[in-house]
């Protein structure tokens, strides 16, 4: 007996999978089994003019737009199934396994879905070990093995990919107390680590160094979790290969010390100038007043008064040379300092201390244009002043030169929109033909002896704080050098 098209009709009606038969262009439902209808606790009257978001979960992945394109897909490419979350009458979700399949009926195409309800299956699912779905996902992730320790972190068990990062084979690996593979960080044996693993609070973040025996050194990464299952414990430890990224901070590491240190070293070396040239000065006076005195003594010409006043005079010049001494010491003991909230006019300020001495020395006068509002930013005070006082000192020589008529040296500070900014002007001949965001890389430089070094290292220093350094030409004539950074509210 071959069933005939009523007996179709009667299996169809008589199913416990939901079945529901949409237009294939509209997407409208056109008719449901009675399956379908308990399941949604609708009449069929009341599910064909519903749309996908009426009988759908609020969620975002089952929006309609999502359901719309589902069916599409099974138009396309005959059938389509995913996990759908479906809403019933009375508001209740529920998670199916739906099938989508393009039929062609005697009227045109439409798409049937069938689906049934998993909430049972998915909660059974969840019930199961932790242990065989983290591995099942695990070994089936090509950049991740996983390894199962004992008690004393010995070796019990290790996936094939975790033994070839170690650089063994598995039999290898059995029973191997995990540390003497290679340096875990943190300790195994650490008491927080002990702690956290007994009490199955979570997992621990395990670094490890792996010295491979041809001379190589692997870093691995993972997380190691104390595991509860069927009245058991395992320890699980999932690892990845960060040897790339390990080489990677070692590089930029390296590279920040050594911006640190070329800071420093241009830091010391413009410090050294001032105080051979600044100290000069109160110290010779300081030793011709004691000339003076000691001739004076030798005559026995000297009286009270004019020793006073020597004296007085030796004691300010003297002074002077003790502030400048300590100026000079508070700059350099700052040099170690780390990123902090400052006021970037603040910065500024102190670093014309020593601009004005130079500028002092050449004969050029600085003109300051200070934004009336603080302008706060994130960084290394010491580091941003070292780069105002390395563009101001460029400007001076500039500045100096024959050809340039105006000695007048501009330093400006604004804010502009979310960035604070300071200008350093000069009138000389300008930067005609080198690319403004070429110049910090050496793409210029006016001084014949020049090698660029100092305004790439303040480039390196100001990108590192997230900002950049300009070059505009200046009005009529002459050269703006801008360096903005973020402003830090």
């Amino acid at each position: 007996m071959f069933p005939t098209g009523r007996d179709f009709q009667e299996m169809v009606e008589k199913t416990e999978t939901g079945i529901l038969i949409h237009e294939a262009a509209s997407k409208n439902i056109l008719w449901a089994n009675p399956a379908a209808c308990r399941m949604f606790g609708f009449t069929l009257d009341e599910l064909r003019p519903l749309k996908a978001h009426h009988m759908s979960s609020q969620e975002r992945q089952y929006r309609r737009s999502v359901g719309v394109a589902w069916l599409q897909d099974a138009v396309v490419h005959g059938s389509s199934r995913r996990q759908w979350k479906y809403r019933t009458k009375d508001g209740q979700e529920f998670l199916a396994d739906a099938v989508a399949s393009l039929l062609t009926f005697q009227d045109g195409q439409v798409v049937m879905v069938e689906f049934r309800n998993i909430a049972e299956e998915v909660e059974l699912q969840e019930e199961l070990s932790w242990v065989s779905q983290s591995l099942q996902r695990i070994m089936t992730h090509t950049s991740a093995g996983i390894v199962v320790l004992d008690e004393m972190n010995c070796i019990e068990d290790i996936s094939p990919l975790a033994a070839q990062l170690f650089g063994r084979t598995p039999d290898e690996l059995s029973g191997v107390y995990l540390e003497d593979l290679g340096r875990c960080e943190p300790r195994l044996t650490a008491e927080p680590v002990v702690a956290k693993l007994d009490a199955a609070a979570g997992p621990v973040g395990i670094m490890q160094e792996i010295e491979k025996s041809d001379g190589s050194t692997t870093w691995l990464a993972g997380f190691l979790e104390a595991v509860v299952h069927d009245g058991m414990t395992s320890r699980v430890l999932t690892i990845r290969d960060v040897t790339d990224r390990v080489e990677w901070e070692r590089r930029h590491a390296y590279q920040e010390a050594n911006l640190q240190y070329l800071s420093r070293y241009n830091a010391m070396g413009d410090m050294a100038m001032i105080l051979a040239h600044e100290l000069g000065q109160p110290l010779a006076a300081s030793t011709n007043y004691l000339s003076g005195l000691k001739a004076r003594i030798s005559d026995r010409s000297l009286d009270p008064e004019a020793l006073s006043y020597g004296l007085d005079r030796m004691e300010k010049q003297l002074g002077r040379a003790a502030e400048i001494v300590s100026s000079v010491k508070r700059y350099v003991r700052r040099i170690e300092s780390t990123k902090a909230a400052i006021d970037l006019n603040e910065t500024v300020e102190e670093s014309l201390y020593f601009v004005r001495l130079r500028a002092a020395e050449r004969g050029v006068h600085i003109s300051i244009d200070r934004s009336r509002s603080p302008l706060p930013v994130e960084g290394e005070s010491v580091l941003i002043g070292q780069v105002v006082i390395n563009l101001c000192f460029n400007a001076i020589d500039e500045i100096v030169l024959p050809s340039t008529s105006v000695k007048e040296l501009t330093v400006r500070t604004a804010r502009r929109g979310e960035w604070a900014c300071v200008s350093v002007l000069d009138q000389g001949r300008g930067m005609d033909g080198a690319s403004g965001n070429r110049l910090a890389s050496g793409a210029f430089s006016a001084k014949q002896d020049s090698s660029g070094i100092g305004l790439i290292i303040s480039e390196h220093i100001v990108e590192r704080h997230g900002g950049s350094i300009r070059y505009l030409p200046n009005h009529p004539h002459g050269t703006e050098v801008r360096m903005c950074l973020p402003i830090s509210e």
